[in-house]
């Protein structure tokens, strides 16, 4: 046991120490604050801070460098939004990517061949026994043969051929699908062409063409990937589609095109000729060429490239007025059913939405197989009765600029990245009757008019790529900093201004904890009267010893008195 005296005099007694005003607590927040920034600027990159938090400088030294790096910051904030504003505006430039680029590195272009007069004539009666065996109504008949001759000048636009069955019972023969009827009375590859060569190479029509569908009907298509057979070509052949490093006349594709009025409907006055497509691979339809029976006709193609490098992907399709082909999750992006993104099949697609709309229905030799119905004999009358809405079509915002007439279809189809587009000069001349004889045909040469072509390319005049070295040569400009001061900057305000926090913290919660222990533990207080209590505790404590002590002796005499009789005994 300790015992512990304290004069009366100083009597001791532990007071709660009293917690810090808040003033306080802001003021020893600021002063380790500003030990904190003094500390990072010593060892900072960015110009100006580490005179601004140096230990010894004044403070008129230390407003002066605050002014400057004010100004600074300021100045360099200003020209990073009029660069942000630059970016933002996606401004294009275009410019001649080559002058040179060879021919052969492309596909020849797919050249379509229709005759302006759809069908042959003269297999109708097989028609009849085919599609009409168990008829014998001769009004049903001439229904029939009134159907299928207004297709033959059918094509899309061009409805207004089915006027002639308004008011015709029509629905008496919508068992009857005429697409196939059209199919089977449209010409034959060997009815329509002849002596086709290639590079001056004789082939067989049939072997390079095959019959596709487009939006002027069932024609004959050369170069072809859309049908089978253009398919069963390309895995016959890995070099289909063809293409040619030559330029001028024959060094290309050279057909005879058969015209035979004799086969045409007798019913039908027209200037005969046939319509000619160029359309580079994979695009439906395109706006054909007309040229005349009794014709040598050369068709010159002029091949241009304009692409969009792929910095403009970072611009929407909407502001760079183009589309990916691979962009199928952009809200400009249509095209027809299995096909690739192309301004031609975007049209196309387009047209079709429009003709469904009107008629419910979509004529599927002017389309691919799609998820439409097709129009049946009943639905020819709808066609007639909104031709005019189905002849013209236009761009948003162009009714502001052009007037027209008639309501029209209004299509935004902008215009694919990739774009192979020809110029095209076609330059018929009629053939003297001693040279065609009895017979009417087109001579056909289509060939480039040059080995090279141009090719175009656009790009972002400010990407991505000039936006961040812009902002990095204002950095350096204005704050003579770089990407490693921002580091540094980013770790002070990330890392140790909340390391600084929490270790603040956790040192007031143990000083508020140690405060908390003192309170709570209970205190002796020594009064005036403790001398006399100390007194008697001394006075008790001297008896207690005494009292052993006497215990102790009567011991040692007993012990001793008995040794001692031991040895008289003895």
């Amino acid at each position: 046991m300790t015992l512990a005296y304290f004069p009366p005099a100083r009597s001791l007694q532990v007071q709660p120490r009293s917690l810090p005003t808040r003033y306080a607590l802001l003021r020893q927040l600021g002063q380790a604050a500003w030990q904190l920034a003094k500390r990072f600027g010593k060892r900072t990159t960015i110009h100006g801070l580490d005179k601004l938090l140096a230990a010894q400088a004044s403070r008129w030294e230390r407003f002066v460098w605050l002014c400057t790096f004010i100004a600074a910051f300021l100045g360099a904030v200003y020209v990073c939004l009029i660069l942000s504003q630059r970016y933002n505006d996606g401004n294009f430039q275009t410019v001649v990517d080559s002058t040179r680029f060879p021919v052969y590195r492309i596909a020849f272009p797919v050249i379509t061949i229709c005759n302006h007069n759809r069908l042959n004539w003269q297999r109708l009666p097989l028609a009849k026994q085919r599609f009409m065996a168990n008829v014998s109504d001769v009004a049903q008949l001439k229904l029939f043969e009134r159907i299928v001759s207004s297709y033959d000048a059918m094509s899309f636009g061009h409805f207004q051929s089915f006027e002639q069955l308004r008011n015709e019972p029509t629905q008496q023969l919508s068992h009857i699908n005429f697409s196939l009827v059209v199919d089977f009375m449209t010409w034959k590859c060997d009815e329509l062409l002849t002596d086709c060569k290639w590079r001056k190479f004789p082939h067989d029509c049939c072997e390079i063409f095959s019959k596709r569908r487009s939006k002027n009907g069932l024609c004959w298509a050369f170069n072809s990937l859309e049908t089978v057979e253009g398919k069963r070509m390309q895995l016959l052949d890995p070099l289909w589609p063809w293409r040619t490093g030559s330029a001028g006349p024959m060094s290309a594709l050279f057909v005879r095109v058969l015209i035979q009025p004799d086969k045409h409907w007798p019913g039908r006055v027209n200037d005969k000729g046939i319509d000619v497509m160029v359309t580079e691979p994979y695009v439906w339809h395109k706006d054909p060429f007309r040229i005349p029976a009794d014709t040598e006709t050369t068709l010159e193609i002029e091949p241009t490239i304009y692409f969009y490098d792929n910095e403009t992907r970072s611009v929407s399709s909407d502001q760079r007025q183009c589309v990916f082909d691979d962009e199928r999750n952009s809200r400009d992006f249509k095209s027809l059913l299995g096909y690739i993104y192309m301004i031609e099949n975007c049209q196309s697609e387009c047209h079709q939405e429009y003709l469904v709309r009107y008629c419910n229905c979509t004529m599927d030799l002017l389309f691919p197989p799609g998820q439409y119905r097709s129009c049946r004999a009943q639905d020819l009358d709808c066609l007639a009765k909104h031709n005019d809405r189905l002849l013209y079509s236009y761009q948003p915002g162009e009714e502001r600029f052009v007037r027209s007439n008639y309501e029209g279809m209004v299509c935004k189809c902008f215009r694919n990245c990739y774009s192979l587009n020809y110029i095209n000069d076609v330059r018929p001349s009629f053939l003297p009757p001693e040279v065609l004889g009895n017979s009417s045909y087109v001579d056909l040469d289509v060939h480039f008019r040059f080995e090279t072509m141009m090719v175009y390319r656009t790009s972002l005049v400010f990407g991505w790529v000039d936006l961040m070295v812009s902002f990095g040569g204002i950095a350096g400009l204005f704050l003579g900093c770089s990407l490693i001061s921002g580091m540094e900057l980013a770790y002070f305000l990330c890392i140790e201004v909340p390391a600084f926090g929490i270790r603040e913290l956790r040192q007031r919660f143990r000083a508020k904890r140690r405060m908390d222990t003192a309170a709570a533990t209970p205190t002796v207080n020594l009064r005036q009267n403790m001398p006399s209590q100390l007194e008697q505790y001394i006075m008790q404590l001297n008896v207690e010893q005494a009292s052993q002590k006497a215990t102790s002796q009567f011991q040692k005499w007993q012990r001793q008195t008995f040794v001692h009789k031991h040895v008289i005994s003895k």
